[in-house]
C-alpha cells in the first residue's frame, strides 16, 4: 500500500464510502492479492504471445539509425484489451476466494483457501504434453519465411567446423 492510502484525508474519503483499506505486510502480495495470486501470470502470457507475434509479422518502423521502434499505443492497447479478454471469468472469480476475499460468509468456500497450489496451477497451466520445449513462438509463421531465414549467402560452401 503506498504510504498515500494511509493519510487521514484518504481515510476520511474511504470511511465516506463505507470502505475499508487493508494495509498488506510487505513479502504477502503472493498469497493475499488476487492478481498476484491467479491473474498475473496467464495475463502477462497472452500480452507476450501477441508481442512475439507483432515481432514476427507485426508493421514495424525503424529509427534513422536502424533501431526498431516500440509497436504504438493503440497497438498495445489492443494487445492488453485482448489478453484481458481471453482470462475466464472464473479465473477471476477463483482468484479472489483463492485470496478469501469474496467467498461466502457461511464458510463453504473455505477449501479455496487452502487448495494445493499445483492443483489451482495444473487447472489453468497447459499440462506438459501440450507445450513443445523447443518452440520458439514460431508456430503461426508461414513455412516460406521459415524457409527465407534458412538462405545462406555461402550454402555451397562446405563447414569446416570450428
Amino acid at each position: 500500500m503506498f504510504r498515500a492510502h494511509l493519510t487521514p484525508s484518504t481515510k476520511q474519503r474511504l470511511a465516506r464510502i463505507n470502505t475499508d483499506a487493508a494495509v498488506i505486510p510487505a513479502g504477502l502480495t503472493s498469497l493475499v492479492q488476487p492478481l498476484d495470486v491467479c491473474l498475473n501470470k496467464p495475463f502477462k502470457d497472452r500480452i507476450r504471445e501477441q508481442w512475439n507475434e507483432w515481432m514476427v509479422s507485426g508493421e514495424k518502423s525503424f529509427t534513422k539509425g536502424g533501431n526498431m521502434r516500440a509497436p504504438q499505443l493503440d497497438v498495445l492497447c489492443k494487445f492488453v484489451i485482448k489478453a484481458w479478454n481471453d482470462i475466464d471469468a472464473e479465473t477471476v472469480i477463483k482468484s479472489f476466494k483463492k485470496c478469501g476475499i469474496s467467498n461466502s460468509l457461511d464458510g463453504m468456500e473455505d477449501d479455496y483457501l487452502w487448495q494445493d497450489e499445483e492443483k489451482a496451477e495444473a487447472e489453468t497451466t497447459p499440462s506438459d504434453t501440450e507445450l513443445d520445449p523447443y518452440d520458439d513462438c514460431l508456430t503461426n509463421v508461414p513455412q516460406d519465411v521459415i524457409d527465407l531465414l534458412m538462405i545462406s549467402d555461402d550454402e555451397q560452401e562446405d563447414f569446416e567446423g570450428f
